[in-house]
Order: structure tokens, then sequence, then C-alpha cells
């Protein structure tokens, strides 16, 4: 693993551990984001390829000061899918510390995620800076793509469809 010249390890690029004893501390703050949770008529979960590395995600980023939760899963969704959208529900909250990402740039986060479930109002799906293609599941088909382990809690919360919010 290469070191930057303040220590933070460097890797090729970005990987995400759920429970895994091997992944790194980390070394910066918690910082809240949000994910989108996008239903079609068959109630397949929209996930999206991201232009960073391997995985799929749900539509989804981090909140900007001075911007609510809910405003930055409107704003996120809109610029990684092209979709505008409002919000139906809150699915869950995640802080598990188990949850990390480690970023190319030596950064790593434990995760901080509020899941919502959103409801296209307009817009048309397209490729964003962040997203690379698209692919509609069904629980049966998460397998088939290296999914990232909070996007996938968050789509079987939301198939669970419990009329409360989960908290993990």
């Amino acid at each position: 693993m290469t070191f930057s010249s303040n220590e933070r390890p460097l890797i090729p690029s970005e990987r995400f551990y759920y429970g895994e004893p091997d992944a790194p501390c980390p070394n910066m703050p918690l910082i809240p984001g949000v994910s989108a949770v996008i239903f079609d008529a068959e109630r397949r979960i929209l996930f999206m390829k991201r232009t960073r590395g391997d995985y799929w995600s749900l539509p989804g980023g981090r909140i900007d000061v001075g911007e609510s939760a809910q405003e930055c899963c409107l704003r996120e969704t809109l610029e990684e899918t092209g979709l505008e959208t409002e919000i139906v529900r809150l699915i869950s909250c995640n802080t598990n510390p188990c949850s990390i990402v480690h970023y190319p740039d030596g950064n790593i986060y434990q995760s901080f995620v509020l899941c919502f479930e959103v409801a296209v109002v307009g817009g048309q799906l397209n490729k964003g800076l962040e997203s690379e293609g698209f692919r509609w599941c069904g629980p049966n088909e998460l397998e088939e793509i290296l999914l990232i382990p909070d996007s996938r809690i968050n789509a079987l919360d939301a198939w669970a469809d419990q009329p409360t919010p989960f908290l993990r």
C-alpha cells in the first residue's frame, strides 16, 4: 500500500467494507449522506454503476452545509440520474460503525446514510459525472452486481416496506 506525505493510505479505487476485520480505521469526521430508492412499476429498484470504481449503488451523496437531508437526496438524485423526484418516505438511518468506505485519496469514512424512497416527477434517465450506467433490479438479482453494502441493506429495507424507518 502506498502512503501520501500525510500518511494516508492511497489505493487504486474506492473500496467498501462491512463488518470485515481488515477494514481500515476512519481518518475523517463523520459526514452524513443520503441515498435514494426509486421503484419502477414492477417494484424493481434503480441502481447506478459508479464511475469511480467497480461498484454499483443507489443514487446519493454527502449533505452540503446549509442543505437538509431531503434537499440533498433530491439534488443528488437529479445530478446522478437526470430524474426529478419527490420524497415519499424515510426508509432507514444507517450509522453502523462496521460500514467503512476507503477512497483512493486516502480518506476513510464511517458510513452515515439516511435512505429515502423517492418518486419520479420529471426528467429523463441520463448518465452523470458519477454514474456510467443504470440497472433495474429485483431482490433476486442483487447477487449479479457488485453492490455497495449500504445500498444492498437499504434496498432490502425498502422491499420490506416497514411502516417505520429501520435504524442501524
